[in-house]
């Protein structure tokens, strides 16, 4: 169970997720990648030319920036990996210092794995990790035993 600021952070992501559901022109979603950009440019934008999962939305918000998390180009300079204080991390790595939370949790919340395809992309695919995220903050399972899938 994370401790208050870690609750608190998981709740702005949250609001994030919806917004940015609600949002027609915002970037697109996919919970099987951190993140891409359609160009080669030097920074990514919350638009729709830029795909990423939750945690690549909160690294290239800068809305968790003072509390270490952000990303960098890899390669070709399209494809966007999370930093956490300047170092290169795995997005559950950056889940787990952010938010105060277990392995487990990390990929019940942001894993492609723990997802059906029905809800890993889009507007629904971020409502769903909302969802997640506010069932853990409230101390409820992340995930009903009929949601649950095994691979």
């Amino acid at each position: 169970m994370p401790n208050y600021i870690g609750k608190r952070r998981l709740l702005k992501l949250a609001d994030m997720l919806e917004a940015d559901a609600k949002n027609k022109k915002g970037m697109k979603f996919d919970i099987g990648t951190v993140g891409y950009t359609c160009d080669e440019t030097t920074k990514p934008t919350l638009s729709c030319g830029t795909t990423a999962c939750a945690m690549g939305l909160a690294a290239i918000s800068g809305k968790f920036k003072r509390a270490g998390l952000s990303y960098s180009f890899q390669g070709d300079h399209m494809s966007i990996s999370t930093t956490m204080y300047g170092t290169v991390v795995s997005y559950i790595d950056a889940a787990i210092q952010l938010f105060d939370i277990s392995f487990l949790e990390a990929g019940l919340l942001f894993s492609p794995g723990h997802y059906p395809d029905d809800k890993s992309e889009g507007a629904k695919g971020e409502r769903e990790v909302a969802k997640r995220i506010r069932r853990l903050v409230a101390g409820k399972p992340i995930v009903k035993e009929e949601e649950c899938i095994f691979i």
